[in-house]
């Protein structure tokens, strides 16, 4: 009787392991097109236009909340300050068109990981912009994303205090610059780096404590922009870490 609940037991066991790992559902796409001319009687006066695509989880997730009331929240700024960008591009004379979309990174029972690639076309010239946006299902945080020192678990999300905030940033970010500059140095890929990188130079120009997002295995890449380490024809730079290298550092 004894070994045949334990085999009950552990039976409920892996059905709870295997229904808490199950990802979040997706839904259709939180999206839209709007375009703005400025000159509605004459089409050749050029126009701003806005496209935009953010995940949506299905409703009947338990964490839905936790994605859709961000993106809600990032859709109504969206589409207040394009009315902005139009005005702009309207007096320069340019058309400009802005798309919005995105890559899911990760997806498990703990995060989820989304990056979200905004391009911006003006007349000839064309800019690429990536943000990572990584939400905790075990926080439960609404409409809140985390950063590397949440991640890491050396911030609470409630934190308030500003100078522990600052303090706790800095530290994150300091043991990941580091490793970023061996790699850079150690360089397996080959790649053209420019010569004599410093760490002063990275605590300049990357900022590791927001720009990353979460892989499959749930471990942070971190990327670089364009030109900033190498020549901005290589694009974004990735640079990914085990997420208890960085825990054993601090």
């Amino acid at each position: 009787m004894k070994k045949i609940t334990a085999i009950v037991l552990l039976l409920s066991f892996l059905i709870c392991s295997v229904s808490l790992a199950d990802p979040l559902k997706l839904t259709d796409d939180f999206s839209g097109k709007i375009v703005v001319n400025y000159d509605e009687t004459d089409p050749s006066a050029g126009s701003f236009t806005f496209v935009y695509s953010y995940p949506c989880i299905d409703e009947s997730e338990p964490d839905a909340y936790i994605v859709n009331s961000f993106y809600r929240e990032q859709m109504d700024m969206d589409e207040t300050n394009m009315l902005f960008f139009a005005d702009g591009y309207s007096d320069a004379g340019v058309s400009a068109v802005k798309a919005i979309s995105y890559q899911i990174t990760c997806n498990n029972d703990q995060y989820f990981s989304v990056l979200m690639i905004q391009n911006l076309s003006v007349g000839n010239n064309d800019r690429t912009i990536w943000e990572g946006n990584t939400f905790s299902r075990k926080s439960g945080g609404l409409g809140t994303t985390f950063d590397l020192p949440l991640l890491l678990g050396i911030l609470d999300d409630a934190e308030q205090d500003e100078y522990l905030i600052e303090r706790q940033s800095e530290k994150a970010a300091d043991i990941v610059l580091e490793m970023i500059l061996k790699m850079i140095d150690e360089n397996p890929e080959n790649l053209p780096y420019f010569d004599n990188i410093t760490y002063e130079y990275l605590y300049d120009t990357v900022f590791p404590h927001e720009d990353f997002y979460l892989d499959d295995t749930g471990n942070p890449v971190f990327y670089v922009n364009p030109g900033i380490v190498a020549d901005e024809s290589l694009g974004f730079l990735l640079f990914p870490v085990l997420l208890e290298d960085i825990v054993d550092e601090l």
